[in-house]
């Protein structure tokens, strides 16, 4: 893979820095580091941070991506989401910080849209619709997935009411492949905490808190975000509620009013994703059980395929038998007829009425002779 001509720009430095924090998606990986060298800004790092994966992520890694000039590889032992992207926005030598999870994608003029934004309106945060994909990659168009219909209230929440608002009732961003801001940013915000589900959203908070702003950029989703079922805010929403009341009591001081009202509201908003969540789960088992049903089908199927070819074959084999005998049978007819037409040829004809009689008198001559039959 060659590196980009223009992989610096003009001041000799870099303006985007990717990272993207790996743990076991070997399946997504290549498809996630692919989207950011085919994106139509030139000038980007990527940093690759895999937290210890256990699935060949890292053999597959060093065979596609360790000559890349703009591609940094970096291996850790397992440490958390959080921990592999402080680590790679510490290496990171971009102006911007633009994070990608390792089993989402960019659209390609993703990062020149959000690096042409942010340099004529900057912001705290960036981010971009998105558009979700399953497991293999393909669009989830239906507005009726739990999915969907929690991602259009989220998204109606932040266009009517702003970010702060909007933040009450979830991330709105999604997830932090959603994430582009400044590096410098960090130097007064800090990183990322240790939170397994909602590092995302407690970095949002932080953000907000400091008087900074979180602006979409466009109404063209530029990401693809991928629903599976090993998603990390889907594994266990009951422990991801309790992270994030946590998160909320840390931020709020215990003699606002105001915000412990916002506390209460965000806990109810939180009790209704967590039914969306719930509605999901639901879908994918009935899913899974529909899949099931057809898979047992298909087997069922498969085997009676199987056995009416076998019994066609058993029977075809016994026609043949059958017509084996046949033949057998007229020949053997055919060749009684013949003995029977040459044994009635035999005694009609003078040489076996000879015999006959030549036959009674030798019978005639030993009665005479007194000597019997032998």
């Amino acid at each position: 893979m060659l590196p980009n001509e223009d992989a610096t720009s003009k001041d000799g430095g870099i303006d985007i820095s990717v990272v993207i924090p790996s743990y076991n998606h070997a399946l997504y990986i290549a498809q996630a580091i692919d989207s950011v060298v085919g994106q139509t800004l030139r000038n980007w790092e990527l940093i690759v941070i895999d937290d210890g994966s256990t699935d060949g992520t890292r053999a597959l890694l060093d065979t596609r991506y360790a000559g890349h000039s703009q591609i940094r590889l970096i291996y850790q032992n397992n440490q958390g989401a959080h921990h592999a992207i402080n680590t790679g926005m510490a290496l990171a030598k971009g102006r911007y910080i633009s994070i990608l999870n390792s089993d989402d994608v960019y659209h390609p003029e993703r990062l020149q849209t959000l690096l042409n934004h942010c340099e004529r309106h900057p912001c705290g945060l960036a981010f971009t619709p998105l558009a979700p994909i399953d497991a293999q990659g393909q669009p989830l168009v239906s507005l009726d997935h739990p999915w969907c219909r929690l991602y259009a209230r989220l998204t109606q929440e932040y266009t009517q009411n702003g970010a702060r608002q909007a933040l009450v009732t979830g991330n709105f961003a999604v997830t932090t492949s959603n994430f582009f801001f400044r590096a410098d940013l960090l130097k007064t915000l800090g990183g990322f905490h240790k939170q397994r589900y909602n590092h995302d959203w407690d970095f949002m908070a932080r953000l907000l808190r400091h008087g900074h702003d979180i602006v979409c950029v466009g109404d063209k989703p530029l990401l693809s975000y991928r629903l599976h079922g090993h998603n990390t805010i889907t594994q266990n929403t009951l422990m991801a509620r309790v992270e994030l009341k946590r998160i909320l009591q840390s931020l709020v001081p215990a003699d606002d009013l105001y915000m412990s009202r916002l506390v209460s509201r965000i806990q109810l908003n939180m009790r209704s994703i967590r039914h969306e969540h719930l509605a999901r789960v639901v879908q994918q088992v009935h899913s899974g059980y529909d899949n099931h049903i057809q898979n047992m089908l298909a087997d069922l199927q498969a085997q009676h395929a199987a056995q009416m070819r076998e019994i066609n074959e058993a029977h075809q084999a016994l026609i043949q038998e059958y017509q084996a005998l046949a033949d057998i049978r007229e020949s053997l007819l055919r060749q009684t007829a013949s003995l029977e037409r040459h044994l009635a040829q035999i005694q009609s004809s003078r040489t076996y009425r000879f015999a006959q009689r030549l036959s009674g008198w030798a019978a005639v001559a030993r009665r005479l002779l007194g000597r019997g039959k032998p």
